[in-house]
């Protein structure tokens, strides 16, 4: 198979290449407006070299989903394997904001994920369902360990993930919105910070149990 690479980028292969022009492409056209010949045109190399490392834009979109939530996954189950029940609110916190800074990292990325599993499709099914069945199982067993240790208060523990989930993925998945609405660009350390900070107190209201804490100063 004869295979055209344009200049590489230093220390990147082909196939970072091709993956990382898809991403750009994907990010302004979206993921449907997106043709595999605007992406060989910006990676600078044949349609049948997309083929040979991806086996055409549905692949690429696989590639996107694994590329995204196995760290995503890792540093959940990290979380879990060193989760403290007795310092239930602070491994808690610490894991989410692992979370956050992940995806901060790889901003374009996490943007153009959220976005695409928002969309219900077949592909979405298959590799989500494993993924998001994981995130489930360990941050519900974080809350219950947090419960019974008594750090965490008694609430159900959907409805809470569920809103937490949309907190993690607001500054990506509405990204535009709130630079063009509200004039905050999360792509830029201070707004995250800031967005951070107002995430963990926000966390604090919900989840964190503090009428021991209110009974211990009262008994002093």
């Amino acid at each position: 198979m004869s295979v055209r690479l344009g200049k590489r980028q230093r220390g990147k292969s082909a196939k970072e290449e091709i993956f990382a022009a898809a991403l750009s492409i994907f990010n302004v056209k979206g993921f449907a407006g997106t043709s595999v010949r605007d992406i060989a045109k910006k990676a600078e190399v044949n349609v049948s070299t997309i083929s040979y490392y991806f086996e055409g834009k549905q692949g690429l979109l696989k590639h996107a989903f694994i590329e995204f939530f196995e760290p995503y996954i890792k540093i959940l189950e990290d979380g879990l394997l060193y989760f403290n029940p007795d310092e239930a609110d602070k491994g808690f916190k610490q894991t989410i904001e692992k979370i956050m800074d992940y995806q901060y990292n790889n901003f374009e990325l996490s943007r153009f994920v959220w976005r695409e599993v928002s969309i219900d499709s077949q592909i979405v099914r298959e590799l989500m369902s494993t993924y998001f069945m994981k995130e489930r199982y360990i941050l519900t067993t974080m809350l219950e360990a947090g419960v019974k240790s008594k750090r965490f208060k008694k609430i159900p523990p959907g409805i809470a993930i569920i809103q937490l989930k949309a907190i993690i993925s607001m500054p990506f998945l509405y990204s535009i919105y709130t630079s063009e609405v509200w004039n905050i660009y999360y792509q830029e350390r201070f707004y995250f910070k800031k967005y951070k900070e107002q995430m963990m107190e926000w966390i604090d209201a919900v989840f964190v149990n503090r009428t021991g804490v209110a009974v211990n100063k009262e008994m002093i």
